[in-house]
């Protein structure tokens, strides 16, 4: 009788442990399966993301070269006839000229993602160092540089203003001129730059900000690729 019943407690009570040890295995597993689930939803984001800021890179890479070779051809021309020319080839509003010298082009790449990802914690899921250290690489210091890059750029052109106003106000008045066509308004600005030795030496810095800017965007765009090519790998894994 007592055999009967240690046999059948000892069956009862293994049937209990198997129990547990399924059910712990089966949570377990659905969740990892969660975890896999959550670590490719964040990787995919991360790979579309990277798409729109490449996509906004090059945009603003070909609005700054437009930039650099608007001020070469004030600065390195010398005929105004040819100035016109290869102005006329590249834009035919005053506004897009006076842009070059008075205001600055931000740097606001599209990042809800990745701050939503950081936010909620859920760069937790990603398993790979490397993902995680060119994401810091990319957002963190190539980012900041080209802020600092975008603020120096805002500084010097905000002096822009008041030394135009008081050192060359009949570039102003021309460009607010309606009457005043891009051809007469090339003209005025082109005398008042090869006449004034510190309106040339400003563009002239400021042209070497905007080519330091475009140096620190290319390095932003390399580590951009560095990140999806690892997340890429990581897809795979």
């Amino acid at each position: 009788m007592i055999r009967n019943y240690l046999i059948k407690y000892s069956i009862e009570f293994v049937v209990i442990i198997l129990g547990i040890t399924v059910s712990f295995w089966l949570n377990e597993f659905s969740i990892k399966n969660q975890n896999e689930k959550e670590r490719i939803k964040v990787l995919v984001g991360l790979q579309t993301e990277i798409k729109e800021i490449r996509s906004y890179c090059i945009q603003r890479k070909s609005t700054w070269k437009i930039d650099i070779s608007l001020m070469d051809i004030f600065l390195k021309g010398k005929n105004n006839n040819s100035k016109k020319t290869n102005i006329s080839k590249i834009t035919s509003s005053k506004n897009r000229i006076e842009t070059i010298m008075v205001l600055y082009r931000v740097f606001d790449p599209p990042l809800n993602r990745y701050y939503s990802i950081i936010n909620s914690g859920d760069l937790r899921f990603v398993k790979s160092d490397k993902v995680k250290e060119n994401l810091s690489r990319l957002h963190n210091t190539s980012f900041s540089y080209l802020k600092t890059a975008v603020d120096h750029e805002k500084q010097l052109k905000q002096s822009f203003i008041p030394f135009l106003t008081t050192n060359h106000p009949e570039v102003i008045l021309a460009k607010n001129n309606n009457d005043f066509s891009l051809d007469n308004y090339i003209d005025v600005l082109s005398k008042s730059i090869d006449s004034d030795m510190k309106l040339s030496s400003k563009l002239i810095v400021l042209r070497r900000y905007l080519e330091y800017k475009m140096s620190i965007l290319d390095l932003y765009m390399l580590n951009l690729e560095d990140l999806e090519y690892e997340i890429n790998l990581a897809l795979v894994d």
